[in-house]
Parts: structure tokens; sequence; C-alpha cells
């Protein structure tokens, strides 16, 4: 019994060991398990956090860009400013100096600090670095911008452009005809037909007829009045409160009728783009275009040249500082081949701007190297006809024989050997005299390049088209008007050598301020279709079909929404906004210094 109790009490005890083993067992393998979900907790939460630190750290890059942008929108030439250290600046080519204030988005060194994101407590921060290399080109600016919260740093690079008016197929300030050239008592100050009061009763309203057919985005700060045409895009106007326009016949609005959005502003003037011309300004213009003088002739030519004739023209790269002499270069022709019938044949500038200046006074003072030399000087072989509405200009081959004449207004091609003058042009309030001595430019053909002319008034005298509608790009501004030509003789009998159907301009055309315009767009019968690839923007409703004239037939050029014509806007123009982003490699690690 002794025996069998012993080992009783021994089974009962191991069975107690054994249970208490798996006990301990099971206790431990909880243990592990509960350390590795606490383990796999923490690592999601500091996961979490880490993405949640990225996403801040994009959002501050963004944030970034944004501030740029403001800052070009206070001050237009903030685009040459930058760090002349930025490994992305250099590797782009710019050129940028020092702000006059210190911006420490600018820095790019781990010792310098980063600019704090408005709002954020200090917690985000970010910097940036300038691309301006294709800015005079293009009018687009790339930023990379970094943002940084924590040690999650992120890094995009976004195309700025110049906004406002070129994002349009059609922009006008006033909906009302030009008072210049339109007879009544519209008078200054004018207003928009919103405004309190409304403008006069002597402001024609000009409507859009029956045939003319939109193909783009469309802005008016004015109340607009559309009859019977056909709109394919988004159509806005500036009248704050319910968006007013007329309905004066049957519509079609492929994306409904205008919408109200603020009011867009129009450059005051073209006259700064003449600095861009400039040879003394070698710190803001790295590339100076070309001037001409007076009346002057532009032909594109289908490989790549251009043709151009200005008999007053005696420099084309000017300098009025003391001590820098002016310039005349071959790529803007040679002074001799620019005075001569046949004109200069050169490639077409690249990328750059055309500034078509009025004749100086002589008896004006300070530098002005293409000053006549005399009040009643003209230019070798040429002819001024005329005064009044009559006036105008003809440049000959030779004097006293036979000689094809070439000038405005169009007289024929004449080859009698003595100075009879052939009909004037129909004198009216739309077609404004030529004038001899005024920095007017006509231009046609077909353009292979890049290029932008300004002139006090531009006239198409021609088909403008473009040999790769892809890459190539023109810009028109007149700081009064840009004509499409349309030469009548007195007995309404239409002039035109270039044929007298249907005329095509491709361009981004800006008149600064007065209109786009056809002459004699109230006689002679209906000419074609006036098809415009490109954006139009005016002061004042231009008319181009009446009785005479053109229907439209507009389309908005695409390439506009990504870049401008070259030297286009600068500086006038203060609005900007991204019009592409892209993520890439963060430029710095989270204690600044470069990757």
């Amino acid at each position: 019994m002794n025996d069998r109790s012993g080992m009783l009490g021994r089974i009962r005890d191991d069975d107690r060991g054994a249970a208490l083993l798996t006990v301990l067992g099971l206790s431990l393998v909880l243990l592990i398990l509960i350390a590795i979900g606490a383990s796999w907790s923490l690592s999601g939460l500091r996961k979490a956090g880490t993405d949640n630190d990225s996403g801040a750290a994009l959002a501050a890059a963004y944030a970034g860009a944004d501030e740029y942008t403001s800052r070009l929108a206070n001050d237009a030439t903030y685009y040459k400013y930058g760090n002349t250290a930025s490994a992305f600046t250099i590797a782009s080519g710019s050129t940028v100096v020092a702000p006059p204030t210190a911006n420490p988005a600018f820095n790019v060194t781990a010792a310098t600090n980063w600019a704090t994101v408005e709002g954020s407590s200090g917690r985000s921060s970010y910097r940036y670095e300038v691309d301006n290399s294709t800015f005079d080109r293009n009018g687009v600016i790339r930023i990379r911008s970094t943002g940084k919260v924590g040690t999650q740093v992120r890094s995009i690079i976004v195309n700025i452009k110049q906004k406002g008016f070129i994002d349009y197929l059609w922009f006008t300030d006033y909906e009302f005809g030009d008072p210049m050239f339109n007879s009544g008592t519209c008078n200054e100050p004018y207003k928009h037909e919103w405004e309190p009061g409304g403008r006069p009763s002597g402001c024609q309203d000009i409507s859009f007829l029956g045939g003319d057919k939109m193909y783009g985005p469309a802005h008016s700060n004015d109340r607009m009045r559309i009859c019977d045409s056909s709109w394919f895009g988004q159509i806005t106007t500036a009248d704050p409160g319910t968006p007013n326009w007329t309905d004066c016949g049957t519509q079609v609005f492929d994306q409904g009728p205008p919408q109200s959005v603020a009011s867009q502003p129009m450059p005051p003037t073209n006259s700064e783009m003449k600095s861009e011309v400039r040879v003394d300004l070698s710190a803001t213009v790295a590339r100076p275009g070309c001037l001409y003088t007076g009346p002057t002739t532009i032909t594109f030519n289908s490989n790549g040249t251009m043709t151009v004739i200005s008999p007053w023209t005696k420099v084309t790269q000017p300098s009025y500082t003391t001590g820098i002499a002016s310039q005349s270069p071959s790529q803007c022709g040679s002074i001799a081949a620019l005075n001569s019938y046949a004109g200069a044949t050169t490639p077409v500038i690249d990328h750059n701007l055309i500034y078509v200046q009025d004749v100086p006074s002589a008896t004006g003072t300070g530098i002005e190297p293409n000053r006549p030399s005399s009040s009643g000087f003209l230019p070798t072989a040429f002819t001024c006809t005329g005064t009044g509405a009559s006036s105008g200009w003809q440049f000959r081959q030779s004097a006293g024989n036979a000689w094809p004449r070439i000038g405005y207004p169009y007289y024929g091609n004449s080859t009698a050997t003595t100075e009879a003058i052939p009909p004037s042009p129909v004198s009216s309030a739309t077609t404004p005299s030529y004038d001899c001595r005024r920095g007017d430019v006509f231009v046609r053909g077909q353009v292979d390049g890049a290029v932008t002319i300004a002139a006090t008034t531009v006239y198409v005298t021609g088909d403008i088209t473009y040999v790769d509608s892809n890459d190539d790009v023109l810009g028109l501004v007149g700081q009064n008007s840009v004509w499409v030509w349309n030469p009548m003789r007195s007995d309404d009998v239409a002039i035109n050598p270039n044929g007298t159907g249907n005329r095509r301009i491709d361009a981004a055309i800006l008149s600064v301020g007065h209109v786009f315009q056809a002459q004699n767009y109230a006689i002679g019968g209906r000419r074609g279709n006036l098809t415009v690839n490109g954006a139009i923007a005016q002061k004042f409703r231009g008319i181009v079909v009446e009785n005479g004239g053109y229907i439209k037939d507009y389309h908005y050029d695409a390439k506009f929404k990504t870049i401008a014509p070259p030297k286009f806007l600068t500086p006038t123009t203060t609005t900007y906004g991204v019009t592409q982003y892209a993520s890439t490699k963060a430029a710095y690690t989270s204690i600044g210094a470069p990757n």
C-alpha cells in the first residue's frame, strides 16, 4: 500500500508539473504574440506617420510653387532672381541675380534656413530654384520646388506661364465699337454695360452675326451681343451679377451661355517692348531683337527667312546710353539692303522680337540713332503721296524709269514713268489714312520660326500661315490697331493682288489701344471667311463684316495654353499661373544638403 501510494503521489506531481509547463508555454507564446502584435502596431504607426509627413512634404512643395507665383504677380521682374549656386539653375543655363530682399526659399545648403509654409507653425517648409532660360522665348519659367516635413523631403518641377488674354481665343475689354473709328458721342470715361450708370448711348454695341463660328474659350469684360453665331468653348464675362448677354437670334452654345468671372486686365501699352531691342541693357536684355523705323514691310518666306523693307531705318539695335555704341547686326539685315527696293532677306530671328517705331523727330533732343537728318528728309527712292486721308508711302526701284511700286495704300503695279496717282482708297472713319512717318508694319507670308512683331499699327496684307503648326509661333502686337488689309477703290471695287476670297491668319493678335478689324468692312460685298488660328485680344470691339468684309471662322491655338510668342507679354502682364506639375527626385536631404 505504501509503495502504491508513493507511486500515485509521484504521478500526480508529474501531472501537475506537466500542466504547469504547458501553462507557462502557452503564456510565453501569448507574450510573444502580443510583443509581435505590438511591434507590428508600432511599425504601422511609424509608417502612417512617415506617410503623413511625406504627403505633407509634397503639399509644402506645392505651397512653395504657389508662393513663387504670387511673387511674380506682385513683381513681373522676379523671374530674374535666384541663387547662382543652385544646381538646377546652373544645369539649365539660366542667368539669375540675388533679389534685393533676401528670400530664404532661394537657399541651397545645409547651413541655411528654409522658408516656412504660412500657417504650419514652422512644421512645413520649402525651397525653390529657378530656370528662366526660355522665358524670353516662350514666356515659361520652370521651378523646382522642394518641401520638407520632419525627415521627409519631396520635390516637384512646375511650369509657370503668364496668364490673361492669351488664354482665350477671343478677348475684349469693351464690347462697343472703337470711338476713334465710329461716329457718335462715345466719350471717356468709358464704362462697361454692367457698371453703375451703364455706358453712354453713343457707344454702339457690335454684334456677332449669323455664320460666325468661334472654336475656343472666349472672355469679355463687358456684355456680349450674340446673334445667330456658334460658340464651341466656354464663354465668360466680368459682369459681377447674373451674366448678361443679349439674345438676338438663334445661338449655339456647346458649353452653355456666358458665365461670370473676374475682370481680366489689358496691358496699357506696348512701349516697354522696345527695351527688348536695345543693345545697352545687357543686364536685363541678353538677346536684343531688331528695331525698324517708319513704314516697314515684312514678308515671311517658307524656307525660314524673312524679307524686310524699311527705308527709314539707320540702326537696328540702338543704344541710348553714352559710351555704348548702337549696332546693326546681320541677323536684322544690312542697312543698305533694308533701304533698298529688294529689301534684306535674313533668317527669321530666333525666338525674338521685332519692334517697328515711328520716325523720330529731326529736331528732338538726346541720343536717337535713327533720327533723320532734317525735318524735310525722305529716304532715297521714297515717295510720300497725298495728304490727309489719301496720304501714303511708295517705294520705287529707280527714278525716271519704268518702275513697279510697292507701298501703301496699294495703287496697283503701275509701270508709269511719272508720278501719276491712281485712285485713292476709300476715305472713311473705318479706314484711317496711312502715314509716311508712322511705325506701321505690313506683314504676310509663311512663318517658319518663332517671332513677335510689335508696331504702332499692324496691317495683315495677305495670308499668314505656319509652315509647321506644331512648332511655329507668331505674335502680332499693335499699339493702335491690327488691320486685316482690304483696300478698295473709290468706286467700291476691291483691289487685292493676293486674291479676293478667304483670308487666314495664324498668330496671337493683340491690339493694345484699339481694335482687330477689317478695312472697308461695310462696302464692296462679302469677301469670304476670315480664319484666325491663334488668339485675339483687343480693347474695343473690332468689326470684320457688315456689307463687306469677312465672316469669322476663329480657332484657338492650343499651343498658347502652355507657351506664349517670344517676348509677347513682358513686362506688362502681371498674372501668372502653373500649367504643368511633375514629381521628381528630392533635391535636398532633410538637413538641407543637396541630394
